[in-house]
C-alpha cells in the first residue's frame, strides 16, 4: 500500500485547530475533576486528642530528723614525735639488739645497743677509791677537831686568849675535808652515770625509721645512730575552708575536739581520731585553715596499718542540726530549689539549705517529712507538668 506523502508546509484548517484545542481542554478538565474527586473521597483517619507528655522520673521520700554535719577533708600522716638517737659517751659498739632494725617497733626503755663498758667500770672503781680516801681524811680531821677543842679550853683556863679561835679549832681544815668528800661523791656519781650511758635505750615506744650503726662501730656524742618516731600516735595535717571552722569543735578547756574518722585511701583501713589543735596560720596557696588531728594506734595491723606519709580521707564530725531533711547533692537544683511531686505533677520549690557538701545537702526549710522528691533529671522542667513515677519509687 502506498501512503501518500504529507506536505508539512500545508496549514491546518481552522476547524482542525479548534477541535485539537477542545480535545486538550477536555483531557485537562477530566484530569482535574478526577484529582479533586479523589481528594474529596479519600478515607480520613480518626481524630484523637493530643497525648499528654508524662516523663518517667525517679523519686525519694523525704525523712526529717536530727542530722550531724560531717566536714570532709584530705590530709597527710606525719610523726607526732621524732628524735635522732645519739650516744652520750664515746666508745665501741659491742652489742646491738635484734629488734633494733628499720621498720621495727621498740618499747620505751628497751636497750638498743651497748658500748664497750670496761673503761667506765674501771673509772667507777677509781672514783670509789677516791671517795673512800676523802672520807678517811674527813674522819681523821674530825679527830683533830677534838684535840683542838681540848687545847683551846686549856688556853682559856690559863688566861691566854686567841685572836682567831677558828684557826685553833681547825675549821678551815674541816671545811676542806668535807669539800673533798663531796667532790669525790660527785665524781663517783658521774662515773656511774657514764657507765649507765654505755647502754643506749629507746626514749619512748617508737618505730625505727632508719639505723646507721653496727657492731664494731666507734661512736661519739656527735654521731647519729638512728631516727625514731613515736609509734603510739601519729598526726594528720589537714586543711579545711575557714567558713567550715564554726561547724566543728576545736579543743577547749574541759572539751575535746571533734571526733574524726581517718580512712586510708590505699588499704581502706580506718581509725578513730580527734582534732588536736588549730594552727594559727593559713595555708599559703589555698588560704585554708590548717588543723592537726591526733591519730592513736596507727600501726595496728587490723585491718591494716596507716603509714607515715599516707594521703588519707577525713570525716570530721561537726555540729548537730534538728529537724532537717538530708538529700543527695544532685537533688538540689539551681537557685536552691528542689523538684517535688504533688498530686502527680511537678512542684518546683525554693528551700533553705543549712549545710551542703559535695555529696549531700541538709534542708532546714521548704520541705516536710513525707514529701516526694525527684532525684532524676528532666530536660525541660515546667511547674505543674505531669510526672510518671518509676516502679518502687519513693522507697
Amino acid at each position: 500500500m502506498i501512503i501518500p506523502e504529507c506536505d508539512s508546509s500545508t496549514p491546518l484548517s481552522s476547524k482542525a485547530r479548534i477541535a485539537i484545542f477542545l480535545l486538550a481542554v477536555l483531557v485537562i478538565g477530566a484530569g482535574v475533576f478526577t484529582a479533586v474527586r479523589f481528594i474529596q473521597t479519600r478515607p480520613k483517619p480518626p481524630q484523637r486528642p493530643p497525648a499528654a507528655i508524662s516523663p518517667l522520673v525517679e523519686v525519694m521520700t523525704a525523712q526529717a530528723g536530727p542530722e550531724t554535719v560531717v566536714v570532709r577533708a584530705m590530709g597527710t600522716v606525719v610523726p607526732s614525735r621524732q628524735t635522732l638517737i645519739r650516744p652520750e659517751v664515746s666508745g665501741v659498739v659491742r652489742e646491738v639488739s635484734p629488734d633494733f632494725l628499720p621498720g621495727a617497733t621498740v618499747k620505751a626503755g628497751a636497750a638498743l645497743l651497748r658500748l664497750e663498758a670496761e673503761d667506765f667500770r674501771l673509772a667507777v672503781s677509781a672514783r670509789q677509791a677516791d671517795l673512800d680516801s676523802a672520807r678517811a681524811a674527813l674522819d681523821l680531821e674530825l679527830g683533830y677537831q677534838e684535840v683542838a677543842r681540848h687545847e683551846l679550853e686549856l688556853l682559856r683556863k690559863s688566861g691566854k686568849a686567841l685572836e682567831d679561835p677558828n684557826l685553833a679549832l681547825r675549821k678551815p681544815q674541816l671545811a676542806q675535808a668535807k669539800a673533798r668528800v663531796l667532790q669525790a661523791e660527785t665524781a663517783l656519781d658521774q662515773a656511774r652515770l657514764d657507765l649507765k650511758r654505755t647502754t643506749v635505750t629507746a626514749p619512748f615506744t617508737a618505730l625505727v625509721l632508719d639505723k646507721q650503726v653496727e657492731i664494731g662501730s666507734r661512736v661519739g656524742p656527735t654521731d647519729t645512730l638512728a631516727t625514731l618516731v613515736d609509734a603510739s600516735e601519729y598526726w594528720v595535717e589537714t586543711t579545711i575552708p575557714v567558713d567550715r571552722l564554726p561547724w566543728v569543735f576545736l579543743p577547749e578547756k574541759g572539751r575535746p575536739g571533734s571526733a574524726v574518722l581517718v580512712r586510708s585511701r590505699a588499704s581502706g583501713a580506718e581509725r578513730e581520731g580527734r582534732i588536736l589543735r588549730l594552727r594559727g596560720d593559713l595555708e599559703d596557696q589555698g588560704r585554708l585553715a590548717r588543723v592537726l588531728v591526733s591519730l592513736p594506734r596507727p600501726l595496728e595491723t587490723t585491718p591494716a596499718p596507716i603509714l607515715l606519709g599516707e594521703y588519707v580521707r577525713l570525716d570530721i564530725e561537726g555540729k548537730r542540726l534538728d529537724r532537717v531533711v538530708r538529700l543527695p547533692r544532685s537533688a538540689l537544683r539551681e537557685n536552691d530549689t528542689v523538684w517535688a511531686v504533688q498530686n502527680g505533677t511537678l512542684d518546683i520549690r525554693s528551700v533553705a539549705v543549712a549545710w551542703r557538701d559535695t555529696e549531700t545537702v541538709l534542708v532546714a526549710g521548704g520541705l516536710a517529712a513525707g514529701d516526694v522528691i525527684v532525684t532524676s533529671e528532666l530536660a525541660t522542667p515546667i511547674q505543674g507538668m505531669p510526672l510518671t513515677l518509676a516502679p518502687d519509687a519513693g522507697n
